[in-house]
């Protein structure tokens, strides 16, 4: 006998029902009150789905793999568009129902309006677990403006990798493996550097470190800056004579022995490194960034030391984020499809096959190996689990700012810190042509609208 499409639907309305009864999540909070206007009682007819994917083809495969159990659960079809990241800047609005991208991303899609919020009601749902996800996330990433606009896929924080026999600790010292491979390749320069940079900045003034929200000025010059970049062209003085890597190949570098510590994150490596030959590591392990011992005090004009300096909690470097556009005439089944991605045992597989992307709920903490893709880290260090739990715990984590156009204020940066010497009066000189380029792309792009841009990013509201 044919199934009807109320039959189709059947899994969801019982999964609702159920997770409204049991919970989930482990929260111990009593969720808001549902409206019951707010929900339609009946499905809507079963539809045809686009989702276009920005800049990650293995994401992309992992949902073509969920098409048939997508189709089973609610009766429609699944289409899946993966794109490179110059063909989404290229177009001028999203079409398709749901767009997976990176979260430094977010801002642009909000301000263009493409992008629907999140209803209160979803967010309260016992069935998508909101106190299950990290608070670096929840409370920063999916906000832009003070509003929800995104499901988590997962965002990972820069964190160090190292051999633990290798003294990290001590400055190179021309010896045959360098205790320090700097990610310098493409936009990783820009973020190694805002990281070490960041270090060097009060911890009240990190959120908006990069330009002043009264009037988009870059602040990419102060000393702080200055001081980190001489610092990391010190620190890569090893591999100067090497071509630049990515934060993927210093991982491998050191994985392999060929390196002390880098940065970067335990979903970095993707599975053909654990494959490889030479390339299975067991004395490594991932800590948190040490934060330095010197700030910069904006208000003394001084450098000071810090008797107890906080580490930085970096976010926006990858991470990937599932929204519902605003072009969809199937906005209903279009936020069915973007929580099932992000929920439960079918979010673990999706997410892990990503690169730029790392467990996002306490939950998934005992699936962690699938994101670490077959890296063995040592049973001696502080587990990983751990780690990212820390690094995610913090309500204020300092995101990349998620402006209009901010790949192309990113690779001014790169390509300075690139090029800069180890030499305070350059880095200097190299540091005001980046802020001036910057404020070339500002006035370009307007002044006022970017100024709103950056403090919705820093979530003011309207």
């Amino acid at each position: 006998m044919p199934i009807s499409p109320r039959q189709h639907y059947l899994p969801f309305i019982l999964l609702f029902a159920i997770a409204n009864v049991l919970g989930c999540g482990g929260s111990t909070e009593t969720p808001a009150p549902t409206n019951p206007q707010a929900e339609p009682l009946t499905p809507p007819p079963a539809v045809t789905l686009t989702v276009q994917v920005a800049g990650d083809v293995k994401l992309a495969e992992g949902l073509r793999l969920l098409r048939g159990e997508w189709k089973a659960l609610s009766g429609g079809e699944l289409k899946v568009d993966s794109v490179s990241l110059a063909e989404f800047f290229a177009a001028e609005r999203l079409d398709g129902d749901v767009v997976i991208f990176p979260s430094r991303l977010l801002g642009t899609l909000v301000e263009r309006g493409d992008l629907r919020p999140l209803r209160a009601t979803t967010l309260s749902s016992p069935a998508f677990g909101m106190n299950d996800i990290y608070p670096a996330i929840r409370n920063g990433e999916m906000k832009y403006g003070g509003q929800v606009f995104a499901f988590p896929l997962g965002s990972p924080p820069l964190l160090d990798f190292r051999q633990v026999k290798v003294d990290v600790a001590a400055s190179d010292r021309g010896s045959a493996i360098p205790l320090t491979v700097v990610p310098t390749d493409g936009p990783s320069a820009a973020y190694a550097f805002i990281l070490r940079a960041l270090g060097h900045t009060e911890s009240y003034r990190r959120y908006e470190a990069l330009f002043d929200a009264a009037d988009m000025k870059p602040r990419i010059a102060e000393p702080q800056f200055v001081r980190a970049l001489v610092e990391l062209t010190a620190a890569n003085s090893g591999r100067a004579d090497q071509p630049p890597v990515g934060f993927a190949e210093a991982m491998r570098l050191v994985g392999n022995g060929a390196g002390g510590s880098t940065l970067g994150w335990p979903s970095a490596l993707d599975e053909q490194f654990a494959a490889a030959e030479g390339a299975a590591p067991r004395d490594v392990e991932f800590t948190a960034v040490a934060a330095p011992s010197d700030v910069y005090s904006h208000s003394r004009g001084a450098w000071e030391k810090e008797t107890n300096p906080s580490g930085v909690v970096l976010l926006g470097v990858e991470g990937r984020l599932v929204a519902v556009t605003t072009a969809t005439r199937n906005a209903v089944p279009a936020f069915q499809l973007a929580q099932w991605l992000t929920v439960g045992d079918l979010a673990v597989g999706l997410s892990s096959r990503s690169t730029g992307t790392l467990w996002y709920r306490a939950s998934q903490a005992g699936a962690s190996g699938k994101w670490l893709k077959g890296l063995e880290v040592a049973k001696e260090g502080e587990p990983v689990t751990k780690v990212v739990a820390a690094a995610l715990a913090t309500d204020a984590p300092v995101l990349i700012p998620r402006l209009p156009a901010i790949d192309e204020y990113l690779a001014v940066l790169a390509d300075a810190v690139r090029t800069a010497p180890a030499d305070e009066a350059a880095a200097q000189a190299a540091l005001d042509g980046v802020a001036a380029k910057w404020e070339e792309i500002t006035n370009r792009l307007g002044r006022d609208r970017q100024i709103s841009a950056y403090r919705r990013h820093l979530g003011e509201t309207e």
